[in-house]
């Protein structure tokens, strides 16, 4: 439950950016791995440090540190937090009929772990510190104002609006401009001789989703296909 509730917490940190639907998950690896694909250092420790720049653009000579923060890592859950199960609930039929017993000891050294390692979690003198750079779009599908935490070191890169799923592409020019462009295509209506094309989301793009073409009135759905080919006589 520490773990669960220390995992939690971190995600609380990043709710403009965490997708509402991902709430409802309460397996804290799953929630992590939400949390890792918002910013890769979301399970990394930090320390955090300000001082005067004497010159623009230049770190500070003299730094003053606000401290430092340990956070539960993506490692610590794999290595214990599964581990778990095993004395939370009933032996399997399988290890009771080999007479596999539960080794208590090695149960209690893991406790120990785990506690001595909240407790330096807790123990930080900084918590949840989640600095980044972000940038604002308008979704021209909902009219939804999208938060999107900047990757470092990316100059294309994809934002979602999680009110409506929309997508965008964002391109960095290089000068701290972004650019944004519908994540679309276009597609063109299957009837013989009709040259209709509609736009659609990249989101959409669903097996069974359909439209009626306003053309030649067939409908089109997006459906998996497979091509076949005669057997050669050779």
């Amino acid at each position: 439950m520490a773990m669960e509730a220390l995992t939690y917490d971190r995600a609380l940190a990043y709710k403009d950016e965490f997708p509402p639907r991902e709430y409802e998950t309460w397996q804290p690896r799953k929630v992590l791995l939400v949390l890792l694909e918002i910013d890769p250092f979301a399970d990394k420790d930090s320390s955090l440090a300000v001082g005067v720049e004497k010159e623009y653009g230049k770190p500070a000579p003299e730094m003053k540190s606000l401290g430092s923060e340990v956070v539960l890592s993506m490692k610590v859950l794999k290595k214990h937090y599964d581990a778990l199960g095993s004395y939370l609930h009933i032996q399997s039929l399988k290890h009771s009929k080999t007479g596999e017993g539960l080794d208590f000891k090695r149960f209690r050294n893991r406790c120990g772990d785990i506690t001595e390692f909240i407790n330096k979690v807790l123990s930080s003198s900084v918590f949840n510190c989640t600095l980044g750079r972000f940038m604002s779009i308008k979704c021209i599908e909902c009219g939804n104002s999208i938060r999107k935490r900047i990757p470092v070191g990316e100059k294309i890169f994809e934002a979602k609006c999680y009110n409506c799923m929309a997508t965008y592409i964002v391109t960095d020019d290089g000068a701290g401009n972004f650019k944004q462009a519908p994540h679309q295509l276009k597609v063109k209506c299957g009837g013989t001789g009709c040259h209709h094309e509609i736009v659609v989301w990249q989101h959409e793009l669903e097996v069974g989703r359909h439209w009626k073409c306003p053309e030649c009135s067939g409908v089109n759905a997006f459906a998996l296909g497979v091509t076949y080919e005669k057997a050669s006589n050779n």
